[in-house]
């Protein structure tokens, strides 16, 4: 029987001592405001020059940006702060960008900044992030979903920074492979770069912790002749409209930024073709977000300061990206440099008609739409913002926690993973003999310059603007990746290394061939094909000196297609792994030993050897047939075994058959006996056996138990009682 419940206890008599004060009743929050009406109060309460200020993105290590960004320096205020160059770690940069916003919250307006980074394939410049393959990995990979993922990944970690901008998809389609940003672009193929472009914007503005994305560098940046970055792009009106395909995708994915280019379009600079920003972007796209200037692009324009100011803000650019430099002087000086520059050029060119106000207000308008989106906007009865959740229903799904509680997410294993994963589906097979795959107890050589370089692996635009030489930051390089593979089946000894490739050991030699890393202007090359740096032909010749009968595996890592000729007649596999990035080592070593399959297809052709999606696949190994199997004895039914069988039953009389019937013993078999039943056959049956569960019940044949629903009768008595 149930217990009774105990009584009820005394409440606890409280300690003796004063009584605690009541805690105060929470403030009431303001009511949520739709977000044009935020943007157009704050717009209201702003004079000229603070209109102008909110144009303005500064380079964070100028002297003077937080003066300037909390008002106490002049009477202007600050839109945007830009991070550059190779930065420290990850909790560091969080401690600036917090430090810059509350300079900003201190301002009367109180209007939060737009920090950006240029995060073009992971957050690479920041120490101990994951670095991902660039996007000319991602254009071998093909693969929507992976560059989602990637894309999202890196907006978790740029968001542990407290940065909320990603100067990034890159989707330009690199025509010449002697531009020095080729392995920025996704592909040659215009319908490739909408793809995987639209994919990254999504990746970027929809995860969990969104960033604003930067569809850049409008337009046509990769088609200029001979492949000289800033360039003129010569372009008729169809391979224009070819080189735009990839912004409509961006534009109609929800990017909330847009970056001019550097470049030219028929002679005509970008940062001053108001058809092509204003008429083309903002009129034919209907693009609702902000369009900044490159580094310093509007000042390219010709003429003065101030003429070149007013005619990239008519052209429709809301955003101005000025830098300093590192070297000491005033330019690099916030407060006197470039801000007072700016703000008193366009101030006079507004007081002469130069550039309207209703120009300047657009151009702040959109600007503050583009916070507001990020949930940077939140106007109370002061006027003052601060921080809230999104009100874009793009970034609905923001994640509420602050920076600080990301940091653990940097760099997890997730993150690498998903980095080896993407590395592995990049790499493509241009060349095999049967070599393929190797055996884990083999003994391997891993020689020259990039087996043991990790940045050589990842290219430009890690640790640093042009990238590093050194084995330096947190991955794996092609050596500890064949060490560690290896040493899973109890072999590590049976890897070794040489840079110069002079060493005997190793019956297989894995040569890794590699350009510098480079980034935009530098990278520039004037022949074509790009040619190998010497010292990796000097470390092939070594090879073939010590031991010409070795077989040689050839892992060419670069930022785009370049001259492996000579390579080709020496080697047995030839392995193209676009800068794969910090995991790279690890995903190479996985796709030689046979643990991953070859899917990479080429994103641009490769000279006049591989066109435009060659890529090899390894065929699996034929399956060894099943060892023949001895007969088993019959088996005899366990009922047989304990009684005899029933006898036959009798057969029915016989009668005469009736019309059209068939004598029973010359009936003809069915031909559709053994078929499977059609869906009206086994609609019909289902049908019969649910009527007969309806009706048939058990008769009680003299038992106690109630009768129940014989389902399975078939129109004769029986009982299921028992």
């Amino acid at each position: 029987p149930p217990q009774p419940p105990p009584p009820p206890q005394p409440p606890p008599t409280p300690p003796p001592g004063p009584a605690l004060p009541p805690r105060p009743p929470p403030p009431p929050r303001p009511p949520s405001m739709p977000l044009v009406e935020k943007v157009e109060g704050l717009l209201g309460q702003m004079t000229l020059r603070e209109k102008i200020g909110q144009m303005l993105q500064l380079v964070e290590y100028m002297s003077g940006v937080e003066a300037v960004a909390d008002g106490s320096w002049g009477d202007s205020s600050l839109g945007s702060v830009l991070y550059s160059g190779g930065l420290p770690s990850v909790g560091s940069l969080r401690e600036r960008s917090a430090r810059l916003q509350r300079a900003a919250r201190r301002h009367r307006l109180g209007i939060p900044l737009l920090i950006g980074v240029d995060a073009v394939h992971g957050h690479a410049q920041a120490r101990g992030t994951t670095v991902f393959p660039h996007n000319i990995g991602l254009g071998c990979a093909r693969n929507e979903s992976l560059a989602r993922q990637l894309a999202e990944a890196t907006s978790l970690e740029v968001a542990a920074c407290g940065i909320n901008w990603v100067f990034g998809p890159c989707v330009a389609a690199a025509q010449d492979d002697r531009w020095g940003r080729t392995y920025e672009a996704f592909s040659s193929d215009t319908e490739l770069v909408s793809r995987l472009g639209e994919a990254q914007v999504r990746g970027l503005q929809e995860s969990s912790t969104p960033v604003a994305a930067c569809a850049k560098h409008l337009a046509a940046d990769g088609a200029t002749q001979h492949g000289r970055d800033q360039g003129d792009a010569v372009l008729s009106e169809a391979e224009l409209q070819a080189h735009l395909r990839p912004y409509r995708a961006a534009v109609q994915a929800g990017a909330l930024t847009v970056m001019v280019s550097f470049s030219s379009i028929n002679g005509r600079p970008a940062h001053g073709n108001r058809w092509l920003v204003t008429q083309f972007l903002k009129r034919e796209l209907g693009f609702e977000g902000l369009v900044v200037s490159d580094w310093g692009g509007i000042n390219k324009l010709p003429g003065s300061a101030e003429q070149q100011f007013a005619a990239g803000i008519n052209a429709g650019i809301d955003l101005v990206m000025l830098p300093g430099t590192n070297a000491p002087g005033t330019w690099n000086q916030a407060t006197s440099g470039p801000w007072r520059a700016f703000v008193d050029s366009v101030e006079r060119s507004v007081k002469t008609g130069r550039i309207s106000l209703e120009r300047i207000d657009a151009a702040v308008r959109r600007v503050l739409r583009v916070k507001g989106k990020l949930g940077l906007l939140a106007a109370d009865a002061g006027g003052t913002a601060a921080l809230r959740p999104p009100s874009s229903k793009h970034l609905a799904a923001a994640a509420a926690a602050e920076p600080k509680q990301l940091a653990p997410l940097v760099r997890s294993k997730w993150h690498r993973a998903l980095a080896e994963e993407a590395a592995a589906r990049s790499a493509v097979l241009l060349k095999h003999d049967g070599a393929l795959p190797l055996s884990p107890t083999a003994s391997v050589l891993v020689a020259c310059r990039g087996g043991r370089s990790l940045g050589r692996q990842m290219g430009g635009w890690s640790l640093s603007w042009q990238g590093t030489t050194r084995d330096e930051g947190l991955g794996t390089n092609v050596y500890d990746g064949f060490r560690a593979r290896a040493g899973r089946a109890g072999c590590e000894a049976c890897v070794s290394f040489s840079e110069r490739g002079d060493a005997d050991s190793g019956d297989v030699a894995i040569a890794v061939v590699s350009e510098d890393p480079y980034a935009e202007g530098v990278g520039d090359r004037a022949r074509s094909p790009v040619p190998m740096h010497g010292p990796d032909h000097a470390c092939l010749d070594n090879l073939m000196k010590r031991r010409s009968s070795r077989p040689v595996i050839l892992v060419a890592i670069s930022g785009r297609p370049v001259d492996i000729s000579e390579f080709d007649r020496r080697s047995s596999v030839i392995i193209a792994s676009f800068v794969p990035g910090s995991e790279g080592g690890s995903a190479i070593a996985s796709l030689v030993y046979g643990d991953r399959p070859f899917k990479g297809r080429l994103c641009r052709a490769w000279g006049e050897h591989w066109s435009l999606g060659f890529g090899l696949r390894l065929e699996p190994p034929p399956a060894a047939p099943p060892p023949p199997q001895e007969p088993s004895p019959p088996k005899v039914p366990v009922f047989r075994l304990l009684r005899p069988a029933p006898p036959p039953p009798p057969p029915p009389p016989s009668r005469s058959a009736g019309p059209g019937e068939a004598r029973a013993g010359n009936a003809a078999p069915d031909p559709a006996s053994d078929a499977p039943l059609a869906a009206s056959a086994i609609s019909a049956t289902a049908s019969a056996i649910s009527a007969r569960s309806a009706t048939a019940l058990c008769p009680p044949r003299g038992c106690d138990s109630r009768p129940v629903r014989n389902v399975f009768s078939r129109g004769e008595p029986g009982c299921c009682c028992k």
